[in-house]
């Protein structure tokens, strides 16, 4: 859209000199929607006026002995508001205001720290295994491989992995049930 003054755009073929000479009176144009009743859009109406005389008109229709015929610019203007004033009576508006609607607080704080602490925990406690189930864990943890896959990787035996991470879940389990049932009961500051 075309913004104040500035109304050249490179990809024009028609010259447009003319609608700089239109766009002098740009206050004006915006006076004239006020007057209509629009206040909200009034900037935006008048830039659509630019964009259909700039498609629509000649300048010979708006400029007449170099003076810009006001009677063409009203017309015009009167005609953009009329369509948007239909168009705005066509959809249905809910405003929020009229609802008392608070939406629930997302963002808990105390929860998210807990949780970390507690993965910080886990953290901490699996970096002093050895390193053979360490590793395993990690792979299972951090990757989408299934057992299966990180046995066709290793050449290790699914039995045996399964055995190691099993034992592994259940060595935490153990350790951490207790930080666990404090985060679902809430009790953030026991962890």
């Amino acid at each position: 859209m075309f913004v104040g003054y500035n109304l050249y755009y490179s990809y024009m073929d028609k010259p447009t000199k003319w609608l700089n000479k239109v766009a002098k009176q740009h206050n004006e144009w915006i006076n004239i929607v006020k007057g209509f009743g629009e206040y909200q859009y009034s900037e935006d109406i008048v830039q659509e006026m630019y964009l259909t005389i700039y498609k629509y008109a000649d300048e010979s229709k708006i400029i007449k002995n170099n003076i810009v015929s006001r009677g063409y610019i009203f017309f015009t203007l009167r005609s953009i508001y009329f369509q948007y004033y239909n168009k705005k009576g066509m959809i249905n508006k809910v405003y929020l205001d009229d609802y008392n609607i608070n939406p629930p607080d997302q963002t808990n704080m105390e929860e998210q720290e807990a949780f970390h602490k507690l993965c910080t925990k886990i953290d901490n406690y699996i970096n002093d295994w050895h390193w053979y189930e360490k590793k395993l864990f990690e792979i299972y943890r951090d990757t989408d491989l299934s057992i299966r896959k990180i046995a066709n990787k290793t050449n290790i035996s699914w039995v045996s992995i399964f055995n190691t991470l099993k034992n592994s879940k259940t060595e935490i389990r153990k350790k951490f049930n207790e930080d666990y049932e404090d985060l679902k009961n809430e009790d953030y500051d026991r962890i």
